[in-house]
């Protein structure tokens, strides 16, 4: 069913004959020089090259991330746990610098080679990892393991990269 005709006089009368204004066409947001183009361009290079470099460094410190994760969960009889503590942190070592230079350490090589890398031990923590693998596990207190985890997590936290 159509609508009925409107008359011929409907509507308001002062208006009749205006034509209506339109809207001029939307603002483009693409940017219209080559110079935009060219700084979008190289904001977007910075952008993946930051990028890049931030994976290749979260790839890098991985042993870092796996180091301490094994060193907050080292538990057990003091002994055993004194075993763990020295092995993860030769593994850390290992898997930063180079195996001819880490490997054949041992007793006071061992701990000057970690101190000239990183940050220093207590003396506690120094005398735990001379001598891990020859103390008796009824002379180990907890404070001191404690302690030789928290100076190890410095030291594998803090050591610098070796340069290439």
């Amino acid at each position: 069913m159509a609508a009925p005709p409107l008359p011929e006089i409907f509507g308001n009368y002062a208006i009749r004959g205006i034509q209506e204004v339109l809207p001029p066409e939307p603002v483009s947001w693409w940017p219209q020089t080559s110079g935009w183009l060219v700084a979008v361009a190289l904001l977007l290079a910075w952008l993946a090259w930051r990028g890049w470099r931030a994976w290749r460094r979260w790839q890098r410190d991985r042993y870092r991330r796996e180091a301490l994760a094994a060193l907050a969960s080292v538990g057990g009889d003091p002994a055993a746990r004194l075993q763990a503590i020295a092995a993860i942190l030769k593994m850390a070592a290992l898997a930063a610098y180079p195996r001819r230079e880490v490997a054949p350490l041992s007793g006071d090589a061992w701990l000057a080679w970690l101190e000239s890398r990183g940050t220093a031990f207590c003396d506690s923590s120094r005398m735990l990892l001379g001598e891990a693998q020859y103390r008796q596990p009824s002379s180990l207190e907890p404070e001191e393991l404690d302690r030789l985890v928290a100076d190890c997590a410095a030291w594998v936290r803090q050591h610098p990269e070796p340069s290439p």
